[in-house]
């Protein structure tokens, strides 16, 4: 054998070697996954729906794959600030977000808005659903949508409704029902729905579409009354209220939802390991009995139908928020 023909065949079985550890580099990244602690990035302050969850499943998560699950809280800019944070993490699976629909309704309404939801980021799954309900002080004088529809019509102003800030499925749920409707309404955002019960309460606003994890303990406690519900079917936890669809608008839902993203390109089978092991953590009997208090429907799609979700709302949204000429400003 020539030198030549000797240093080929070295250099060949190098590069061949090369190229089987280069395929093999996935499956040993996700058989090692995770060799250290992840974090869940939850745009949002300590203490609400979000917070609750994020820790429920996170504490169940740690316990399987035996490293720390972080919440890491960094609220502000309407989701934005921690979505920035997980899109300039590595794509390895150990930084998540953990957004609000704002993350479909904030594209539509935000101009220059900072990322591309489907393109910086890969949906995993939808961690709860939110149901909203249409609520009102006890003392109102409605029973009933129409009632509440008859109420706006007679007066010049319309009625005011609020909502826990700009941009939430609240404030656009309520707006597109003014629209069909064909009432007047005045929209007033708030920091959080907290405040803006406090004012519902207090007469300074006369309706909400309040998510059903700020409403249900209101409601149970006699100081807020449910109209109606803005989901496709009857709300377990109220099945005597109608929905919107059953009182005269056909078609009408409105829903809320908190999921989970990756950061865009993170691999196939650390993905898999993590949609896994948050499915499992939301079918325990310890998270589902916390959602079912908090009014929330748990989740658990698969990453495939939660990003056909995301790109449907998307388009909805947008479609939405055009046709109403709705703005944050």
């Amino acid at each position: 054998m020539s030198h030549d023909t000797a240093a080929s065949r070295r250099r060949f079985n190098t590069m061949g070697g090369a190229l089987a550890l280069m395929a093999m580099a996935p499956r040993a990244w996700a058989d090692t996954f995770p060799s250290k602690q992840i974090r869940i990035v939850v745009p949002f302050s300590p203490g609400g729906p979000t917070d609750l969850m994020a820790r429920a499943i996170g504490k169940i998560m740690s316990t399987h794959l035996g490293q720390p699950v972080i919440i890491d809280n960094k609220p502000g800019g309407g989701g934005v600030i921690g979505m920035s944070e997980v899109k300039h993490q590595p794509a390895d699976g150990y930084t998540l977000v953990f957004p609000s629909i704002l993350a479909v309704t904030n594209p539509a309404l935000m101009p220059g808005y900072p990322f591309d939801t489907l393109r910086d980021f890969a949906p995993l799954t939808v961690v709860g659903f939110v149901p909203h309900a249409v609520v009102v002080r006890t003392d109102f004088p409605a029973a009933d949508l129409q009632a509440l529809v008859a109420s706006a019509k007679a007066r010049p102003e319309g009625l005011s409704y609020g909502s826990s800030g700009n941009g939430t499925s609240a404030h656009l749920g309520a707006a597109l029902f003014a629209q069909r409707a064909g009432i007047r309404t005045t929209h007033v955002p708030y920091r959080g729905a907290g405040p803006a019960v406090q004012d519902l309460l207090g007469g300074q606003i006369q309706f909400m579409f309040l998510d059903m994890s700020s409403a249900l303990p209101f409601i149970q406690a006699g100081k807020l009354r449910a109209l109606a519900v803005a989901t496709a079917q009857r709300f377990d936890g109220l099945p005597e209220v109608k929905t919107v669809a059953e009182q005269g608008y056909p078609g009408f839902e409105v829903h809320g939802w908190y999921g989970l993203l990756l950061k865009a390109g993170t691999p196939a089978d650390v993905t898999r390991r993590l949609y896994a092991e948050v499915k499992r953590a939301l079918e325990t009997k310890e998270v589902r009995d916390l959602f079912k208090a908090q009014g929330i429907a748990p989740g658990g799609m698969p990453p495939e139908q939660f990003t056909a979700l995301v790109r449907s709302d998307l388009a909805m949204w947008k479609r939405t928020v055009d046709e109403l000429h709705i703005t944050l400003q």
